[in-house]
């Protein structure tokens, strides 16, 4: 996505997936789930599927993994910046800005 379209365009893609995966409960690994957000985007759905298939992505999607497993993220959602440790897992939006605005606290090393 983000190489055909664009950061941007791909930031829409990535949250109308996130939604979809947490807030509808999709199964966001189901052709009748991704194939239509990436359509919205310009993306067929034989360029979908072509990538599932030849795993085009799964060295990146690894990179992920491992990145997040050393920032201690043991879940989702999950978010890690360099250094630091990962704040993970669903909390009221107050309990995530407190987090945020005192990275100082003791939650992150």
């Amino acid at each position: 996505m983000r190489a055909q379209k664009g950061d941007d365009k791909a930031g829409a893609f990535y949250h109308l997936v996130s939604r979809a995966f947490f807030a509808q409960r999709a199964d966001i690994s189901k052709r009748e789930v991704i194939v239509p957000i990436a359509q919205r985007f310009g993306i067929s759905a034989s360029d979908v599927e072509a990538a599932w298939r030849d795993r085009r992505f799964s060295p990146t999607v690894d990179a992920f993994i491992e990145e997040a497993r050393v920032a201690g993220a043991t879940g989702v959602p999950a978010m890690a910046w360099p250094h630091r440790r990962a704040i993970v897992g669903m909390m009221p939006a107050a309990e995530l800005v407190i987090l945020l605005r005192n990275s100082h606290a003791s939650f992150f090393p």
